[in-house]
């Protein structure tokens, strides 16, 4: 599995889509992380779920209908989760520290997508960060890459 996941972060570093589309499991984590990020600020926007399904459709390699659909689940799973360590955990256990900055700098990219970043949401990045084990200049770096993706920055 790590192999795959390495492969597809520098797929992701290089804007091209390579994800292991056969790993249910990390999809789903992905995009729950990604839902956790545009939830953090009390809603989810239309340019957070526009960015989550691009990135789930682009990236993630799925299709438009099962994006959608999974999109939906985690957004309903959303609502009752408690905890976002399990997320983490996988994550965490399954990657090298470089996939897991690319993988913080897509969540960037979904709290980035409103071009606004709230206190909860600051605090939410922050908390993922740590969790992931990535310090704050690397973090930092992360949300700067994002910014361009998205032509936000200066």
């Amino acid at each position: 599995m790590l192999n795959r996941v390495s492969e597809w972060v520098k797929g992701f570093a290089s804007d091209e889509a390579i994800v292991p589309c056969e790993d249910a499991e990390f999809a789903a984590t992905i995009t729950a992380l990604l839902v956790e990020a545009g939830m953090a600020d009390g809603t989810l926007d239309e340019r957070e779920r526009s960015r989550i399904l691009h990135l789930m459709t682009e990236q993630l390699e799925l299709d438009a209908d099962t994006a959608n659909a999974r999109l939906n689940e985690a957004v309903e799973a959303h609502e009752s989760r408690i905890e976002i360590h399990s997320l983490i955990r996988q994550i965490r256990s399954d990657t090298e520290m470089e996939d897991r900055i690319i993988i913080l700098e897509m969540i960037w990219m979904v709290v980035l997508a409103d071009n606004q970043i709230d206190q909860h949401e600051k605090q939410l990045m922050r908390r993922l960060a740590g969790l992931l084990f990535i310090d704050d200049v690397a973090s930092g770096l992360a949300a700067k890459r994002a910014q361009k993706r998205l032509g936000l920055a200066d």
